[in-house]
């Protein structure tokens, strides 16, 4: 049994519990009959000892929360939830200022609380039993305030309360072979030969793969032209959330001569290689394919490190779907608690949803299904 912390909001209150009132009477019990409770906390290194067992993946884990927490701070909060004494999901809360037209391209900054991982990867935001999820949701939307934002799921939630919208995709690729060039072969002609194309612009690049404990400033600053360029950015990391990544993230970095060509970091997870983030110099972009190289470098680095799968992430759906990859949905939601701002939001649905339909492409001989 998880030891039941007493700073806990009681669903069976009217009003939500004041932690301070009693932060001095440690032996204070909740009632016998309460079932469920919700406990806030500011830091992640306040959460249950049990919260890393509730996780699938690694972005949703104490760690990284605490490297977010200490080197994007955007004033996370962070909950849980108990069912009888026993923690059974959880999930993170932050405020940003959020262009909520971004799909269409029009500037509509908006401050938002965003129910999601605090970093732009396609990792669910909640954690735990999903029978518990629409539950943890409704509670959640009535303890926050204004326009809450709810990201990356996996499929709608509260659908008679709130907006339910499509997100950016992410792009699953599954390996079919256990080698660079048994991967190739798996290809159609056309995609094999397209790739051997873009492997000779890089014949005489140098690579080289670190920790990113060497992450530069040239390193950021080519990161900072691919932010430049997006539409669909919510946050910028700073130079040491990259610097100070933990140790199962690698750097991979690509020079022609003297000039950084583009770099990427993966990050390692126990079944799946995510593409976490990348920078490219644009001026040399197509001279050396660099964008596409820098993907075909992620599928050598999952080769060589026995992954079956690569999440791709959220953009540049085409050139990762001519690799093989596939488009895997992600949800989102849009919600306001005073019913005229709400009604606005329906009304604006077109605005705030991703309507590019999910492109295909026939890559494999056999097509590859996630």
């Amino acid at each position: 049994m998880i030891p039941f912390n007493p700073v806990l909001h009681s669903f069976r209150k009217s009003k939500p519990f004041n932690a301070n009132e009693h932060e001095t009477d440690p032996e204070r019990q909740l009632p016998k009959n309460m079932k469920k409770a919700i406990k806030k906390l500011s830091s992640p290194e306040h959460l249950n000892a049990q919260w890393d067992n509730l996780a699938d993946f690694y972005f949703q884990k104490s760690e990284f929360l605490e490297h977010l927490h200490r080197y994007n701070p955007c004033a996370q909060r962070y909950y849980e939830l108990y069912h009888d004494n026993n923690l059974v999901a959880g999930t993170v809360v932050y405020t940003l200022k959020i262009d909520i037209f971004t799909f269409v391209n029009i500037p509509s900054p908006f401050k938002a609380h965003i129910i999601g991982l605090p970093v732009s990867v396609a990792a669910p935001p909640m954690i735990g039993d999903p029978g518990e999820f629409e539950y943890f949701l409704s509670e959640l939307i009535k303890l926050e305030s204004g326009l809450i934002v709810g990201v990356n799921f996996m499929e709608d939630h509260l659908r008679n309360k709130v907006l339910n919208l499509r997100t950016l995709p992410t792009v699953i690729l599954k390996l079919k072979s256990k080698s660079v060039s048994g991967y190739e072969n798996t290809l159609r002609h056309s995609y094999r030969r397209r790739i051997h194309r873009i492997r000779k612009k890089f014949a005489d690049v140098r690579t080289v793969t670190t920790d990113c404990s060497v992450f530069s400033e040239e390193h950021h600053a080519l990161y900072l032209e691919i932010m430049k360029k997006t539409t669909t950015k919510l946050e910028i990391l700073s130079l040491d959330a990259f610097r100070y990544l933990p140790s199962n993230f690698l750097l991979t970095t690509c020079n022609a001569g003297k000039k950084m060509l583009c770099w990427h970091v993966v990050c390692k997870d126990s079944d799946v290689l995510f593409f976490f983030f990348g920078g490219l110099n644009y001026a040399l972009r197509d001279l050396y394919q660099s964008y596409n190289n820098n993907l075909l470098g992620i599928i050598n680095k999952a080769v060589e490190h026995k992954y079956g799968v690569i999440d791709f992430g959220q953009t540049a759906e085409i050139a990762k779907i001519r690799l093989g990859g596939n488009v895997s949905e992600r949800r989102m939601f849009a919600y306001h608690r005073n019913p005229a701002i709400l009604y606005i939001l329906r009304l604006f649905k077109g605005f705030l949803t991703y309507s590019k339909p999910p492109e295909k492409c026939h890559a494999f001989k056999v097509e590859n299904q996630i």
